[in-house]
């Protein structure tokens, strides 16, 4: 059930820049590998994403999927995502999406993701650059979750890194966060 919810979220977060919601068709989901990864001593497994060029360390097994969109009234084509989720349901989600009508619309939407929406509110954001990329990374939060999402603009493409964490999971979740955001390799 948690694994189920965990792919669930990484789809979400991997087409939540795709409006209007309401399109025809859903995106076509391809799932390569799923609960996979060897562990090294510490527990972390390099997941290396199928089709989007990218890699990270995961605490733990992760999923592999794709989705492919044809709809013409949603912008992401192609999106790549690596999922895990610890015990303590701590979702680790890193996707690579790319979009149909190219550079212009990921600079747009980069910078959409300065203005949350709903009940998440930053609680903090800051500019920064990985891998000689223009990256931001921001701290959202409601009353029982908080979300620490890094976002690399490469070209036509977005690089979206998220930990999600209950609250109550903080000191563990600040603890693997690190490791997972600096793991971040791409073509």
């Amino acid at each position: 059930m948690k694994r189920s919810h965990a792919l669930q979220t990484a789809i979400f977060f991997a087409l939540f820049l795709a409006l209007p919601v309401w399109a025809d068709e859903k995106p076509a989901l391809t799932m390569h590998r799923e609960m996979v990864g060897e562990l090294d001593e510490a527990g972390w497994a390099l997941a290396k994403s199928t089709g989007g060029r990218f890699s990270v360390k995961t605490p733990g097994k992760y999923s592999d999927f794709s989705t492919l969109d044809s709809s013409p009234t949603r912008p992401i084509a192609e999106a790549h995502a690596i999922v895990a989720i610890t015990v303590q349901g701590i979702k680790f989600t890193a996707t690579r999406m790319k979009f149909k009508l190219g550079k212009e619309v990921a600079v747009k939407q980069f910078n959409r993701l300065k203005l949350p929406s709903g009940e998440l509110k930053y609680k903090s954001l800051k500019a920064m650059k990985v891998h000689e990329f223009e990256a931001m990374e921001g701290e959202l939060e409601n009353a029982g979750a908080r979300v620490v999402q890094r976002t690399v603009l490469i070209d036509a493409e977005l690089l979206m890194l998220m930990v999600e964490y209950p609250k109550a999971q903080e000191a563990v979740a600040k603890r693997l966060l690190p490791v997972f955001l600096a793991s971040l390799t791409f073509e």
